[in-house]
């Protein structure tokens, strides 16, 4: 069976997630056609009590405004060093994956004409993260097919002129060295999701959710290493952190049905062992270290006990752990939210939905501190958010 044809057999929510697609709604610039400090988390691997959102709507001390829209399933964020925000995402099926950044609302294609691949869920995978390190800008290619002439999945660094160079080649490794546990749903180019700078400071971390495991690519020789096999169970692994003694936290969204509860966050131990941090959590999608070094979990969505069809819009969560062990409930009612990422102001900006957002409803939000803490509170609707977007519409 062909790498494409094992892509349209994948059956894992994973799939739907590690792509994005930037869409342009009509009267939409024709561009967009194209389109962490560490910390110590809670050292209790026992689920804890979770306190609520102690704030209500129109008194939340952590406003929530809209950064940017017309995003078709935006995925991983980074800042550059001048505080400018970039995006990952894919694009409607065809070589139109693309890296935006945002600037007073308005995306700018940086990179694009990457490859895409249709997958489970009708989504499509393209670009899956974005990273900057050394000044230099990185973005992770979930939407290669080697089988089918398109560049393999892997990290690429991107340059000036827009175009994007092959630094670690993960489509290759993947089936060079396969795992111990190879899934049914066996994606031959993997399903690359998230990637974080080690703390090497020439490489990367990066999650494979399809052959679940975490890989190191080295931006020296483009080395590509296992770091752990995490292939027992099918957990598919999204979220990636450090804690504070610079072991990685890797988030588990764990495999169907999805069960409410089920998910959670594994530290890698250097033998490539894993040790439970953090449990009793739901659908977890992307995790990051604060500003005040407690570790902080998004869940993609809640409530739906273990039906997957149950699966709704607002009902996604972000938790904060902190050192005692102790759960709080930072914002509910987020709409399939994909990816979060602090930024250099100590706001947090979350991007979505997932998966659905075929026809331009993507966004990226931003969570802003009340004297200096993102505090408890309802997000609302997203359609009901005002941002300051020079975007013209």
């Amino acid at each position: 069976m062909s790498a494409f044809a094992n892509r349209l057999t994948r059956r894992t929510l994973v799939t739907a997630l590690a792509g994005g697609v930037l869409m342009t709604p009509a009267g939409r610039p024709a561009v967009a056609d194209q389109l962490a400090s560490t910390g110590t988390p809670g050292a209790s691997p026992a689920s804890s009590p979770v306190a609520s959102p102690a704030a209500s709507p129109g008194t939340d001390p952590s406003p929530t405004s809209l950064v940017v829209a017309g995003l078709n399933n935006p995925r991983g964020m980074a800042f550059r060093p001048d505080g400018t925000l970039l995006v990952a995402t894919g694009g409607n099926p065809g070589p139109n994956a693309a890296l935006v950044e945002v600037s007073d609302g308005c995306p700018r294609v940086l990179a694009g004409g990457l490859p895409t691949a249709r997958v489970a869920f009708r989504a499509v995978v393209g670009v899956a993260d974005v990273a900057v390190l050394d000044g230099r800008t990185y973005l992770l290619l979930a939407g290669g097919n080697i089988d089918g002439d398109a560049p393999p999945n892997g990290v690429y660094e991107v340059s000036d002129d827009g175009s994007a160079t092959l630094t670690s080649d993960i489509s290759t490794f993947i089936r060079d060295n396969p795992v111990a546990e190879i899934p049914g749903d066996y994606d031959t180019d993997g399903q690359p999701h998230a990637m974080l700078p080690d703390q090497s400071g020439d490489g990367f971390l990066v999650t494979e959710g399809n052959s679940n495991q975490l890989l190191r690519v080295s931006l020296g020789d483009g080395s590509v290493e296992r770091v752990a096999d995490l292939s027992a169970g099918h957990p598919i692994p999204t979220g990636l952190a450090l804690d504070g003694d610079g072991a990685p936290l890797v988030a588990y969204f764990t495999a169907a049905p999805y069960a409410e509860g089920s998910a959670r966050v594994v530290r890698v131990l250097p033998d490539g062992s894993t040790a439970d941090a953090w449990t009793g959590l739901s659908l977890l999608i992307d995790l990051a270290v604060g500003p005040d070094g407690a570790l902080w979990a998004l869940e993609m969505a809640t409530g739906h006990g273990d039906d997957p069809g149950a699966i709704r819009p607002g009902t996604g969560r972000i938790l904060r752990r902190g050192g005692d062990g102790a759960t709080t409930v930072i914002a509910t009612g987020l709409e399939l939210p994909s990816r979060m990422r602090f930024a250099p102001d100590d706001s947090l900006y979350v991007s979505g939905p997932a998966f659905g957002s075929d026809t331009g409803e993507g966004w990226v939000i931003r969570l802003a501190p009340s004297d200096g803490i993102i505090g408890p509170h309802t997000v609302p609707p997203i359609a009901t958010l005002t941002g300051d977007l020079a975007c013209p519409t």
